[in-house]
């Protein structure tokens, strides 16, 4: 325990818990622990207080939900609140959200719900990217409530509602964190049971102090039972007007990237070039497009299991444990892995059809590392060697989005926008220089239909309500994605029909061109790397 900070658990009316954060002495803690210690009605006191207190069961026993560092030190670091991310980070993300707000004002985070294939069926859970970017908490039903005040240590408060120990669900549902852990590693200085947040919500948004939350779910998201229960409070207070949206402010600041996010951005890279590699080796005519998918998948989990190497001699020791940190990784999004004419469709995700000799492979595809997403695509063909068409038609698109990376530097001064819009001419010039003469106007609206980049961090199309039209800063990671898709159309030439062609980077945008940084660099992509991956 820590010498100064400690948690203390103290019981209020009926059943309901609260947990707050005392700056005491550690040896007065310790000194009282020990005097209840010295009867057996004190040992059953502190028993009672002790909501999280271990169980004998071997499920429940698990004192966190997530990895922590006390139970997952290969996963979280000492001084981490979640993987590669800093207490300190986390404090400072607060900091500048609350330094937004006005006096007094409060701000209502709610995580995201859980949803269900079928009755007691549920999807693997998924947290809301503003929720995990301010607290790190992985639980569903929770909420966080920031409230600026001058007179707090740091400046605000944060309380937590979160799900609280409960031994006998545990057993069916897994671990929880509960409502100390809440405290003690994820910086709230109160947490109170989930159940309590409608009837404490009240008492948090009095006075005429602005409320910042997003109550109505937008791009197909959807909330959580506290949001709607907040909205009701909102509307019987008649408060309503005092309500401002959270989410812009919140993703103004996930717009630039620290330095300990980028690290685990370059590793989801990293992870996914090991996997589009192994897609790859494994493609051939006959082999399903499902089985390229499952490929990728395996491959992400074997990036991030290494054995331990003996350093003095580079040599790896198989007989030594190994540091599996798999757990990390899963699927950014539902993949594309297109083959042949599937590749017209720009989301393509049956991904069930065999692959045949002579067709090109269109796969979109990412890892997710610490909740971070990296968003790659690759085309190459499944017999192992382009035909001089598809060569051809490759080359082009290859072109252009190496001539669009170069812009991604402060520097340059260019938005995202206006990057489209040269990736749009330079396709043109492109296509001329191999005989395909194709109009603008054409290639804006049915060869290449969609915009060249967008933003990435926790979510694929990240900060989604940030507009494309802002000149690019350090700190910015974006993906550049040119793409060809040509119908069976008699205006285009004969031998491109029926092929796509995209190919995407995620890049960390710099301020001058030699900042650039290619995430995802590690991804074959130039027609003689790919050929000699898939030789193998």
């Amino acid at each position: 325990m820590a010498n100064r900070a400690a948690v203390f658990v103290h019981r209020l009316s009926g059943h309901s818990l609260s947990v707050r954060r005392l700056s005491i002495y550690g040896s007065r803690l310790t000194l009282h622990a020990r005097r209840l210690h010295a009867s057996s009605a004190g040992r059953s006191f502190l028993s009672t207080l002790l909501q999280t207190a271990k169980t004998k069961n071997p499920i429940t026993a698990q004192w966190n939900g997530q990895p922590t560092h006390e139970t997952r030190p290969e996963l979280v670091a000492q001084g981490e609140t979640t993987p590669g991310i800093l207490q300190s980070e986390y404090d400072q993300r607060r900091r500048n959200i609350v330094d937004s707000l006005p006096d007094g004002g409060t701000a209502f985070l709610f995580s995201a719900p859980m949803h269900f294939v079928s009755p007691h069926v549920f999807h693997e859970f998924r947290q809301d990217s503003d929720f995990y970017y301010m607290t790190g908490w992985n639980e569903p039903e929770s909420v966080a409530v920031l409230q600026k005040s001058a007179t707090a240590r740091r400046g605000y408060t944060l309380t937590m509602f979160v799900r609280a120990k409960e031994p006998e669900k545990e057993l069916w549902e897994g671990p929880r964190s509960g409502l100390e852990t809440a405290v003690a590693a994820f910086g709230a200085d109160e947490a109170w049971p989930i159940r309590d947040f409608a009837k404490r919500a009240a008492k948090l948004i009095g006075g005429a102090h602005p409320v910042y939350a997003d109550l109505d779910g937008e791009h197909g998201l959807v909330r959580s039972e506290q949001c709607g229960e907040l909205r009701q409070i909102l509307q019987r207070s008649n408060a309503g007007a005092r309500v401002r949206r959270l989410t812009p402010i919140v993703q103004r600041a996930r717009l630039i990237k620290s330095t300990a996010e980028l690290q685990l951005m370059r590793e989801a890279g990293r992870v996914s070039g090991a996997a589009f590699a192994a897609a790859m080796r494994a493609c051939g005519p006959g082999v399903s497009e499902s089985t390229l998918q499952s490929t990728f998948a395996h491959a992400s989990k074997m990036a991030l299991l290494a054995p331990i190497t003996d350093r003095s001699t580079l040599t790896t020791d198989h007989s030594a444990p190994i540091t599996d940190r798999s757990a990390l990784t899963r699927p950014a999004y539902v993949p594309v892995f297109a083959g042949g004419e599937h590749a017209l469709c720009m989301h393509y995700v049956l991904n069930n059809a065999p692959l045949r000799a002579g067709d090109l492979v269109l796969a979109d595809a990412g890892a997710e590392v610490a909740a971070y997403a990296a968003d790659v695509t690759r085309t190459f063909p499944v017999s192992g060697r382009f035909s001089e068409q598809q060569r051809d038609l490759y080359c082009a698109v290859l072109s252009v989005q190496e001539q669009m990376v170069r812009l991604c530097h402060a520097d340059a001064g260019y938005p995202l926008n206006e990057i489209h819009r040269c990736s749009t001419h330079a396709l043109a010039t492109e296509l001329r220089q191999i005989g395909f003469h194709a109009a603008e106007r054409d290639i804006e609206r049915q060869l290449y239909p969609h915009h060249v980049a967008h933003y990435l961090g926790l979510d694929v199309h990240d900060t989604i309500d940030m507009s494309r039209a802002l000149p690019l800063r350090p700190g910015m990671v974006v993906t550049i994605e040119p793409g060809l898709y040509v119908p069976y159309d008699d205006r285009f030439p004969k031998a491109f029909q029926g092929i796509g062609v995209r190919i995407e980077d995620d890049i960390a945008v710099g301020q001058t061109e030699a900042d650039i940084e290619n995430l995802s660099a590690s991804a074959p992509k130039s027609p003689a790397d790919i050929e000699a991956c898939m030789a193998r």
